[in-house]
């Protein structure tokens, strides 16, 4: 037990790290003024993902229950469907939302940026939102040091390379493309890990949810 905690707070460090990371590069290359865009762009996401979060707090219970009684296949199937639904609310939110007409229903004076900061998290949550129950099915095995290794690892990537590319010369948003980018890797990492841990249908879960 003491283990998988471990473990799962190494996996809480490098989230946290990497998203305050970015936070302190963008200040200073840009300053406070788009520090604030970002800040409000994840008060929409967290807004919009504690619907999505819900959803997939039910079904984890019944993910872990499966695979705890040898149900691989019950579990799998369950897996497809809370990545689908989860998908597709939050994407469902996401067209409601006409971004400049809100922001600007919501604030008096929207900061610079704001706006495709807002659209860029939102396609990174996106991907995130396929990845839910591929999380609650590595927990449930318990088996979840490389996983919080390689994963964890590749999501910090986010910190070194946005950097590089801002001291460069590029827009504070190149930063917020390169977490769109990490974030599909860190989907693929885990399907991968799954696959030799659990032995994960990978090609099935690409077929019926992904593509």
């Amino acid at each position: 037990m003491f283990s998988f905690v471990s473990w799962n707070l190494i996996g809480s460090v490098a989230s946290v790290t990497k998203e305050q990371g970015i936070n302190i590069v963008l200040n200073i290359f840009f300053g406070a003024s788009v520090n604030a865009a970002r800040g409000i762009a994840y008060q929409v996401l967290n807004a919009l993902n504690g619907f999505v979060n819900n959803f997939q707090l039910a079904m984890n219970p019944q993910i872990v229950k499966s695979y705890a009684a040898g149900e691989k296949e019950a579990m799998f199937q369950l897996v497809y469907k809370g990545s689908k639904f989860s998908y597709l609310m939050l994407l469902l939110f996401s067209i409601l939302i006409e971004t400049p007409f809100i922001l600007n229903l919501w604030l008096e004076e929207v900061p610079q940026y704001t706006t495709i900061f807002l659209r860029l998290v939102l396609i990174t949550a996106l991907i995130d939102s396929l990845s839910g129950t591929l999380i609650t099915s590595m927990h449930a095995s318990g088996r979840v040091r490389n996983y919080q290794l390689i994963v964890g690892t590749i999501s910090l990537l986010t910190l070194p390379v946005a950097y590089i590319f801002l001291k460069n010369g590029y827009p504070p948003y190149s930063a917020m493309i390169v977490g769109v980018v990490i974030a599909f890797i860190c989907h693929f990492a885990r399907l991968v890990l799954l696959g030799k841990i659990i032995g994960f249908p990978i090609s099935s879960f690409l077929l019926q949810v992904t593509f």
